[in-house]
């Protein structure tokens, strides 16, 4: 019974690669490689070769969020046909001061929250890019060094499937360009 679900299964994926075409899967194979590989090593790069300051958290940008959920209760939650409502709640993001080169600059906050993350008047590490304080971010909200170091790496492995997935595809289509056809 198991077998007979997995040898369907395997089956119907390999029905939909099939319609879906292998260059169209070795192009979406590529285009993965190209736009992970390329945002965890931008994160790689800016983890090792970033200059850090040490900023202030000098003010709170408050923002109304809301959160959509179908089981509301209260005046607030509608359910059916027209608008629907749902409650907004205040969230913070911090906007942090640092110096650097005799000139001030600012970063806001990525993470936002109920709570202040990060309280007033608390030192907080930044990170920008060599010559550019005005792309800087916090440090601690950089992402994980394995977690980019392993998505560069299934980057790599992808992309290089993908292109040698391309290299075969080529050099069958140019093969049978060669075969002579009987008559011509």
């Amino acid at each position: 019974m198991a077998r007979a679900f997995l040898r369907e299964g395997r089956r119907l994926i390999l029905q939909g690669l099939h319609l879906l075409g292998s260059r169209t899967l070795v192009a979406l194979g590529l285009l993965l490689a190209i736009v992970t590989g390329t945002g965890a090593a931008r994160n790689l790069w800016l983890s090792f070769t970033g200059s850090t300051a040490e900023g202030v958290v000098v003010r709170q940008m408050e923002e109304l969020s809301v959160d959509w959920h179908d089981g509301l209760s209260g005046p607030l939650a509608t359910s059916g046909a027209g608008v629907q409502t749902a409650a907004a709640e205040r969230v913070y993001r911090a906007v942090v001061d640092f110096q650097t080169g005799g000139k001030s600059y600012e970063v806001i906050a990525k993470a936002r929250a109920t709570v202040h993350l990060y309280p007033l008047g608390s030192k907080v590490e930044v990170v920008f890019p060599p010559g550019r304080p005005e792309r800087a971010a916090f440090r601690a909200e950089l992402p994980d060094f394995w977690v980019q170091a392993g998505l560069l790496f299934v980057a790599t492995v992808v992309g290089a499937g993908s292109g040698y997935t391309w290299w075969k595809l080529v050099r069958r289509r140019a093969a049978r360009r060669r075969v002579v056809k009987p008559g011509g």
